[in-house]
This record gives C-alpha cells, structure tokens and sequence, in this order.
C-alpha cells in the first residue's frame, strides 16, 4: 500500500487538504483511496508513535487496520501538521522543527512493508514566525522570539535532517505562496487521482473579493479551461484585477517586526527555496 503523509507544515493548510480529499469521496474511493477523518486517525497515530511497537514487514499492522475501519484501498492518505512538531516547539532549537529528521523518521517506521512518501508546504518566514505566534499560547512576541537567530531561519535545514533520516522516502514541497496556481496539482500528487476536483478553487475563494471570484466562476464555466496550464493562465489574469490584498498580504503588527526584517527574511526565503529546488532528491511544485 501507498502511505502519503502530509507532513504540514503550521500556519500553511488549516486541514483543507483533508477537507477537500473527503469532499471528493466517491472519486478517492473510486479510486482506491481511503482519507481517514482526523479524529480518528490522529489520536491512532499518536496511540502508535507513543507505544513503541515492533512492527515487522509482511505481519498484520494494527494501525493500518484501525485507519481503514474494514475498508480496502490501495493508497492512504494522512494529514497533520503538526506531525514534524507542536507549535510550542517549532522555533526551540537552533533552526525551525529541529526534530524534523526523528519524527519523519518514526512516522515512517510505523508502516513498515509499504510504501511511504512525504509532502510538505513552506512558508516565507516573515509571515510564518507571526503566524505560529498568534496560533500559540505565548502572549508575548518578544518572549517568543528571544534568542532566535532569525537569518539562520530556513526551510533548508530540516528538510536536509529529513532527507538524510528518511532516504528512501520520496518528498514533495511546495511553496504556501504558490498554493493559489498549484492548488489542483497539490490535490491530485497527494490523492495519487489524476482528476478534477470538488473545491479546486477553494483557495481562489479565500484571497479573491466575492464578486471577482464569482466572475472568475462565470468565465470558467463559459470558457472551459484544457488543461492546468491554461487554468493557471486564466487564473493568474484573474487575481491581477480581483485579489483581496488584506488576505493576499495582510498586515503584521507585532512589536519589533519591522519592514526592514520582513524584507531580510523574504530575501533568504528565496535564497533558501533555491537551494530546496537544487536538491536532487527532493521534488518541487512551482506554476
């Protein structure tokens, strides 16, 4: 069986992969693909990441029994982000999810036998740091940020601990800011479905204003886009005129985040992202 983990990371999904996946049930079943609820499989996987056990490839896994509930699919299809860390964690170390490399590792131990690969969306930094902040329970920015080196904040490093724990685990990353025109092929690499989806446009619904997504709609629905290519095309024209700059790029308010540090970190994010498309073993979703 094919095991894709989505492995987060924070602050770049809210579970709309999963919500979208199950929205399309009949055709992940159609399919052969099982989307286990969260509740249901998070507290299993955390159950089996806490015991310990001893599996061995070839013999009856209960975890995988218990993810299926009595179904039969051929690709299984897990969701968290908080699977590389708790939000608490993620700036604890020298670099961000510092345990990146052990947790990979021990999630994909737990499905031994069967083919396991990982998916992860990053994040500009700038807006990352003060997305996990408001999503903590640390009232503090500065607190929060104490003792951080913020220019040796890259996606690099942990993805680097991952790969060299995890060498035999295919891995697929994609940039959060991208996700408006790369959307459809998130959806359709992670499910294994070469189709279209219910709610490929969920993402367009979020950062569009109501009445230029409900034209985007309109045209569409006129002019049948053939293929990703000419969707993003359409797309793309679209948001220059009907982007909603509050969600697109909001505003950060947060004591000591000034422009000049926002600038600082965009500037490595994409030093960062090119080192990330420059590795060989790591395949990267751009439009």
């Amino acid at each position: 069986m094919d095991i894709a983990i989505h492995l987060g990371a924070h602050c770049t999904d809210e579970d709309l992969i999963l919500k979208t996946l199950s929205d399309n049930q009949e055709l992940m079943q159609k399919h052969s693909v099982a989307i286990p609820p969260a509740g249901k499989a998070r507290p299993a996987i955390r159950k089996a990441l806490q015991s310990g056990g001893n599996l061995v490839p070839g013999m009856g896994n209960p975890l995988i029994a218990d993810l299926l509930d009595k179904i039969t699919a051929d690709r299984l299809v897990l969701s968290y982000e908080g699977f590389l860390g708790v939000y608490a964690k993620v700036l604890s170390g020298a670099s961000i999810y510092e345990g990146a490399g052990q947790r990979a590792q021990m999630l994909r131990d737990l499905f031994p036998g069967h083919t396991v690969e990982f998916f992860l969306g990053i994040r500009n930094p700038a807006t990352f740091i003060p997305a996990i902040f408001e999503a903590s329970s640390v009232d503090n920015f500065k607190s929060f940020i104490e003792g951080h080196d913020l220019s040796q904040v890259t996606w690099s490093e942990p993805v680097a601990a991952l790969r060299a724990a995890c060498p035999d685990v295919p891995l697929t990353i994609w940039c959060n800011e991208d996700l408006p025109l790369i959307w459809p092929d998130v959806l359709r690499i992670i499910s294994g479905v070469e189709a279209e989806m219910t709610g490929e446009d969920a993402i367009l619904r979020q950062i569009m204003t109501p009445g230029g997504f409900m034209r985007l709609k309109g045209y569409l629905r006129d002019n049948p886009a053939k293929g990703l290519p000419t969707w993003r095309k359409v797309v793309t024209a679209f948001l220059g005129k009907y982007a909603d700059e509050a969600a697109v790029a909001p505003d950060i308010d947060l004591p000591g985040w000034t422009d000049e540090i926002i600038a600082g970190l965009s500037d490595l994010y994409e030093a960062d992202i090119a080192r990330l498309k420059a590795m060989g073993d790591v395949t990267f979703i751009a439009p």
